[in-house]
């Protein structure tokens, strides 16, 4: 039995033989030999758990390296290999510790248990050839499993860690294709070889899925990482990095460094797209979207950070005639230049090329973006009259940068383009927030604190239509180029609290904030 507290200063202070009062029979509360038995550690089991009483909450003690503790769901903190954030495994183990075992997984209710079927279809790259999919004999490359959903009647691919070196198309065959173990332990690495890494471009449907890999190394003219073309596929969770798509005497050029979508209407969430170009620097025409370039289709963008790309026009996302919903994206560290000195560069962060009736840029985060000439953050460029007026609505834009101009540092609607822009809060940018045209329809804006607040047509539209300029009172923003530095939520006093259109509600039901955490999608 564990003693007291005070029971081991009384006998410390009546009677210790050893000279150091914390040596001595029943120490226990540390991982020195406290008890004097040539043991380091404590002996002392109470809760027969496993997990030495070392302190007092030994179940706080990750004692096996694993990251996770008792008190953290490990259920058993002897065993490294098994903690809630290990991949079951077909061995019989409960090793996600979520009471459940590989034993009792049937993913296709054919009464057969996973490990003893062909369902989910197995991927490893690390097999030999010859697999039939299997956990005991499964394939190595994961077009092998995609390519045998038909014949083996399973549309589940599920691929184990390791490097994948393939050039993978679906082929308008339905596979939900997932990586076991996420993105940094699985990688498809598409070569350079002058294809995408993986192609949609068969009339997949959204139960075609790609979720958990990093998308890597795919060089092509359009869609370096991922090609989805009259396709409307599901990308899920992945890191798409490192891809390009380059204009030269093979490839014409058509954009999309991480991703091109022409007519089609996939769902991306959820994924990382970075460091990925669309020949930064190179001709007016193709270098588009060095995240993503999107012509036509109503694509779903939702959720995803999307860093440090580079593109002629839109460094992180072109887009062309499309009815695109891109909602709660961090967009940020993107670069637009092109050789084009007059009208090169647009849309650091964003480019709607030409809207739609259908286009809505809803609650984003656009940082610390860069454009050469117009729209640091956001340019919003030509119009068509057939094509309808695009809505740019709650999103927060700040510290983002033209270099060569004075047109829009945060956000430029130029030419005779009509948006719609509403709610946004503009701070912070340079050298000026807002080049407005006589065309845009500028409503319940709050621009502050930069350069100067509005160049163009509208030069000072501050108290009207709704528009403000006070301070935005961000909780945190640190304008040190680290947009995970910052946070953007509106603190205490803001001159955006319920400052936006009337008409809008937050989720609470009172007037809509201003900027990407008000309205209705403002929690995110």
């Amino acid at each position: 039995m564990r003693r007291s507290i005070a029971l081991a200063a009384l006998l410390v202070a009546c009677s210790n033989p050893w000279g150091d009062p914390s040596k001595q029979p029943g120490a226990v509360t540390d991982e020195a030999d406290a008890d004097t038995d040539a043991d380091t550690d404590a002996d002392t089991d109470a809760d027969s758990d496993a997990d030495v009483d070392t302190g007092p909450n030994p179940d706080d003690v990750d004692d096996d390296g694993d990251g996770f503790s008792e008190n953290d769901g490990d259920c058993d903190d002897e065993d490294p290999s098994r903690n809630p954030g290990e991949v079951e495994a077909c061995d019989g183990i409960d090793n996600n510790c979520d009471g459940i075992s590989d034993l009792d997984f049937d993913d296709d209710g054919d009464g057969l248990q996973d490990c003893a079927d062909f369902c989910p279809i197995q991927v490893n790259v690390a097999a030999a050839d010859g697999g039939d999919g299997t956990w005991s004999f499964p394939f190595n490359r994961i077009q092998e499993g995609i390519d045998n959903t038909i014949l083996l009647g399973c549309t589940v691919v599920e691929v184990d860690e390791g490097t994948y070196y393939e050039n993978i198309d679906y082929s308008g065959l339905v596979a939900q294709v997932r990586a076991r173990r996420g993105p940094s332990a699985t990688v498809i690495d598409g070569g350079a070889v002058g294809l995408p890494v993986v192609s949609f471009v068969s009339g997949e449907g959204a139960d075609s899925t790609l979720e958990g890999f990093t998308v890597t190394n795919g060089y092509a003219d359009l869609g370096g990482g991922i090609l989805i073309l009259n396709s409307d596929p599901s990308v899920l969770g992945n890191v798409i990095t490192g891809n390009r798509v380059e204009v030269n005497a093979t490839f014409t050029g058509g954009g999309g460094g991480g991703l091109y979508l022409r007519d089609s209407s996939p769902l991306i969430e959820g994924n990382e797209i970075s460091d990925n170009d669309a020949c930064y620097g190179g001709t007016e025409s193709g270098c588009d979207g060095g995240g993503i370039a999107i012509r036509g289709g109503a694509p779903d963008i939702l959720g995803n950070d999307i860093l440090a790309n580079t593109a002629g026009d839109g460094g992180g996302i072109w887009l062309v005639r499309s009815d695109a919903a891109i909602f709660h994206n961090l967009i940020a560290w993107n670069q637009a230049d092109d050789e084009d000195t007059v009208k090169g560069g647009q849309g650091g962060g964003i480019d709607i090329q030409i809207g739609s009736a259908g286009t809505l840029v809803s609650n984003n985060i656009v940082q610390d973006n860069t454009a050469s000439t117009h729209g640091g953050g956001i340019a919003i460029y030509e119009y068509s009259a057939t094509s309808g007026d695009p809505a740019v609505v709650n999103n927060t834009v700040v510290f983002n940068t033209v270099t060569d101009t004075t047109h829009g540092g945060g956000i430029a609607s130029w030419s005779t383009t009509r948006p719609v822009v509403t709610n946004n809060i503009v701070a912070f940018n340079a050298p000026n927030g807002v080049t407005l045209n006589t065309t845009a329809v500028w409503t319940y804006n709050l621009v502050h604190g930069n350069g100067s607040d509005y160049v163009g047509a509208a030069t000072n539209p501050t108290g009207t239509n709704g528009n403000i300029g006070g301070a935005p009172n961000f909780v945190l923003a640190t304008d040190n180029g680290d947009p995970t530095d910052d946070d953007l939520a509106l603190g205490a006093g803001s001159a955006a609290v319920n400052a936006g259109d009337p008409a809008v509600l937050d989720a609470d039901g009172s007037r809509s904030d201003v900027g990407a955490f008000g309205g209705p999608a403002g929690a995110w």
